[in-house]
């Protein structure tokens, strides 16, 4: 310690430039931590905070995320069902006032600031928006703002569900022993779906991070037999050692599931596809997940208020006795977060495992799915305008017929009534025709965007997929654009096609095996 006392001295009398004491001592923490593993952390007081807000599920203010954009406070995107997105913010606008202050060249932490208060209280804000000629003036009543784990569901056909999870936190689902009564989001998304006419679930977990270990307990055990192990750790001392057991029964457990996963799931989200892959209960489709399998205990330090520690306390087995953790002693942190040589995810790793009816599965590196399917990649030219922001500008161009004229919406606040004859507005039914497409081209060239009029035509369908996505989205928000998207998407098609077979592997585990064996000598014995 006299040597670490020694060297921060130096830098604070000697360096060049002043230097905070404060700052150098977090690098050194967390470059410390780094030593350790990728996953242990040292959060400040609003990192501490914001991660408390992530894992609580909700916090009071407005419902959108900011960032800035070349010194402007721009709104990244409203949270559906928020006073916000009720009074009609939307991605792109940018905040030039808060409370008749300038905003422009404010702190984003100073705007979140100011945005955020009691529940209740109104907050003005003035904002500029694409299209409109005169400034908008918004006054919002903050709320409590809940950070949904299932933002949205629907029916992916006429008997199938889809449901997104993209956290675990206190609101996605009831951990056992919470009550018959109990009911979080996973629960009530899971009962419309069947009051819908689902008898069969497609659970999108893709880009899920994670997050609290007993969620992903609580979520397994919707879908897993009663006594059955969900999780195992292990860790230094015998506190860090426990086997979470399924300890009620499920009216879910006997519908046919099918689990998304990607490269970006991580952690619980793994915890779940795990379990349910081990015991034979869900179909995995998609990529090889992210390949966390470490426990972070979260310990605020007593000494100095505000501050924490994630610590590494253990490591988790999935019920075959997997370990997905990758490889990280010998990986630079780069790379460790952003793998560009994994396996194919048709082969697997070396750690094989048998899951209860005897398939072989594998760990050292993520969760592989029993289907591979690579989600779809954008070819060059839609790639070109992707980079260029293209869809998104010129999606911005458009907006909802529902709501026009209404200046006050009770509990929420009040907005400005001006219209844009530069806007177009649309339906829901909204679709890429022809005038779309021209439209498009037009905004290309004012932009000044290079593309050539060959190269348009030969992608005309892709682009028009962009185009549709986009202005639902910006319009209409996240859910409607991904039911619109699930038609293209190679690996929600697949996970349809295959309800048949999570059916079969419900039902008759050892024939869904015997079907799958037999299909895989057919698909080797064809190839050249």
């Amino acid at each position: 310690m006299r040597l670490y006392t020694a060297i921060v001295g130096a830098v604070e009398q000697e360096y060049v430039d002043e230097v905070k004491s404060d700052r150098l001592v977090s690098a050194s923490i967390r470059e410390l931590l780094r030593t350790l593993d990728p996953h242990s952390n040292f959060f400040e007081a609003k990192e501490y905070t914001n991660l408390q807000e992530r894992q609580k599920g909700s916090y009071y203010g407005l419902g959108i995320t900011v960032q800035s954009v070349d010194g402007n406070i721009t709104v990244v995107a409203p949270f559906e069902g928020t006073p916000a997105h009720r009074l009609g913010i939307r991605a792109g606008d940018v905040i030039s006032k808060i409370e008749d202050q300038d905003a422009r060249g404010m702190s984003i932490d100073d705007a979140v600031k100011r945005l955020r208060g009691p529940k209740g209280t109104p907050v003005r804000i003035t904002i500029v928006r694409q299209g409109y000629e005169a400034p908008l003036e918004f006054t919002v009543i903050r709320d409590s703002i809940p950070l949904h784990s299932v933002p949205y569901f629907f029916m992916a056909s006429r008997s199938v569900g889809y449901l997104r999870l993209t956290d675990f936190n206190e609101t996605t689902a009831c951990r056992p022993g919470e009550g018959e009564g109990c009911e979080r989001e996973l629960e009530k998304a899971l009962k419309s779906l069947q009051k819908s006419g689902a008898n069969a679930i497609l659970l999108d977990i893709r880009d899920n991070p994670g997050g609290l270990l007993d969620q992903a307990f609580a979520v397994s055990n919707l879908f897993l037999k009663k006594g059955q192990l969900v999780v195992f750790t292990r860790g230094r001392t015998k506190r860090d050692e426990s086997n979470y057991i399924t300890e009620t029964e499920s009216p879910f457990v006997n519908v046919p599931l099918v689990v998304l996963t990607s490269r970006h799931s991580a952690s619980a989200s793994e915890i779940v596809a795990g379990a349910l892959q081990d015991h034979d209960r869900a179909l995995i489709v998609g990529e090889t997940t992210f390949g966390k399998g470490l426990v972070q205990t979260i310990m605020p330090l007593r000494n100095v208020r505000g501050y924490a520690l994630a610590l590494t306390t253990a490591r988790y087995y999935t019920p075959s006795g997997r370990s997905i953790q990758r490889d990280y002693a010998s990986t630079a942190l780069e790379e460790y977060y952003a793998p560009r040589d994994r396996k194919p995810c048709e082969q697997g790793t070396s750690d094989m495992k048998l899951t209860d009816v005897g398939r072989k599965v594998y760990g050292g590196d993520g969760i592989t799915p029993d289907y591979c399917v690579d989600p779809e990649a954008p070819g060059k030219f839609v790639a070109h305008l992707v980079g260029r922001q293209a869809f998104v500008n010129f999606a911005r161009g458009y907006e909802a017929a529902e709501g026009q004229g209404t200046a006050q919406i009770a509990g929420t606040g009040s907005r400005s009534t001006a219209r844009s004859a530069r806007m177009k507005v649309v339906g829901r039914d909204f679709k890429v025709d022809e005038k779309v497409l021209a439209d498009f081209r037009s905004y290309l060239d004012e932009q000044k965007v290079r593309y050539n009029p060959e190269d348009l035509a030969a992608n005309r369908e892709a682009v028009s997929r962009q185009i549709e996505e986009e202005v639902v989205r910006q319009v209409f928000g996240e859910g409607e654009a991904r039911k619109r998207s699930l038609a293209w998407d190679p690996q929600v098609r697949k996970a349809l096609e295959l309800i048949p077979r999570a059916d079969l592997l419900l039902r008759d585990p050892q024939k869904y095996v015997v079907q799958r064996e037999s299909e895989r000598k057919l698909a080797s014995g064809s190839r050249p």
